[in-house]
């Protein structure tokens, strides 16, 4: 399943414990969503977001990882945005995440 956020496409859920982008793959922009609802009419509420840096990032030991916490009903997942190094800076991945962050004002922003 995949998500518009911003018009950017995020692909996901992937596993807060098990999902890992190393320093050879791809870098990211992340969203960490919660999803709610019904499966009919899901809702989704997006907890936090940010740029992956070079050198990877492993959302099990991630430091706001204590600050993901899903409301009854929710379950919680990784969404990731390829951004890769021949297109997107790291200047430009943070850009990006910094943006989300202001449309959506986690942790308590839903998707429309």
């Amino acid at each position: 399943m995949s998500l518009k956020l911003a018009g950017l496409l995020f692909t996901g859920p992937f596993a807060v414990e098990t999902t890992e982008v190393r320093a050879n793959q791809v870098p990211v922009v992340y969203a960490v969503i919660a999803k709610g609802g019904s499966s009919w009419a899901p809702v989704f509420r997006v907890l936090d977001v940010g740029a992956g840096p070079d050198e990877g990032v492993c959302f099990s030991k991630h430091p706001h990882r204590h600050a993901w916490k899903a409301e009854a009903g929710e379950s919680i997942g990784v969404y990731l945005f390829y951004a890769p190094r021949s297109e997107f800076t790291a200047s430009d991945r943070e850009r990006i995440a910094e943006e989300l962050r202001r449309k959506y004002n986690p942790p308590m922003g839903f998707i429309d």
